[in-house]
């Protein structure tokens, strides 16, 4: 495991460089830039990074997909890990180390990227996260945790309620199902975490490495009707 990302994090789905320099207070352990669901591109990422870097906060960066020229791609801008959406199985979570790796461990392949200037508070050897998300990930979810060079594994709770037929993030099966994951990640000596969006779900389930607290859009939401409320 090259870097240490730890605690709790703020998904960023919006924010510009300036907004993200605001959020940014001791409280954020770490930030996630979604390239996934959201506004933002793989043209944001390196504007961002230079803000979190700046201000000494590790940055992670959800991948749209498994797509390994977007993978090389982020990974030469320098984040301190990725996270790729929807693994489910073994042998996708082999090809995405894979691909994030640079020969022999992988195939990833060398540039003239941020992380070749040697920058500080630019990690070279960025963490490597699958998503388990679907009932498909969930029934291959220890040959997923056993992939060699995997670091760790990030549960999409409301994703994986869809996928099971739930009708929501805290139905017992939904529940035991995200459990079930933490375990079998942690038993492997692997990285936890997961999107909680919810108080209420972090009270249900046990702790994590990475708890991604809510998103940058919810987060203004609320403290905009916590600051229209108290001057009601």
């Amino acid at each position: 495991m090259s870097v240490q990302v730890r605690g709790r994090g703020l998904w960023v789905t919006c924010l510009g460089p300036f907004a993200l320099e605001a959020a940014l207070r001791p409280e954020v352990d770490w930030v996630g830039l979604d390239l996934q669901h959201g506004a933002l591109t793989v043209d944001d990422v390196a504007p961002l990074l230079r803000v979190s870097q700046a201000a000494g906060t590790p940055t992670l960066v959800r991948l749209p997909s498994d797509d390994r020229a977007v993978l090389g791609r982020v990974l030469d801008e320098g984040p301190h890990g990725v996270i790729v959406p929807a693994v489910e199985s073994g042998a996708q979570a082999s090809a995405v180390v894979a691909g994030a790796l640079p020969p022999p461990r992988g195939s990833r392949s060398t540039g003239l990227g941020r992380t070749a200037l040697g920058l500080p508070g630019v990690p070279t050897g960025p963490l490597v996260l699958v998503m388990v998300e679907t009932a498909a990930g969930l029934r291959a979810c220890e040959e997923i945790v056993a992939t060699e060079g995997l670091d760790g594994v990030f549960v999409g709770p409301y994703d994986l309620a869809l996928s099971l037929g739930a009708g929501g993030t805290t139905e017992p099966e939904v529940l035991a199902a995200v459990r079930e994951v933490l375990t079998a990640t942690r038993a492997a000596g692997g990285l936890t975490g997961y999107f909680a969006g919810d108080p209420g779900l972090v009270a249900l389930l046990p702790e994590v490495d990475l708890l991604a607290v809510d998103s940058d859009v919810a987060a203004l939401r609320a403290g905009v009707a916590a600051r229209w409320e108290v001057t009601r």
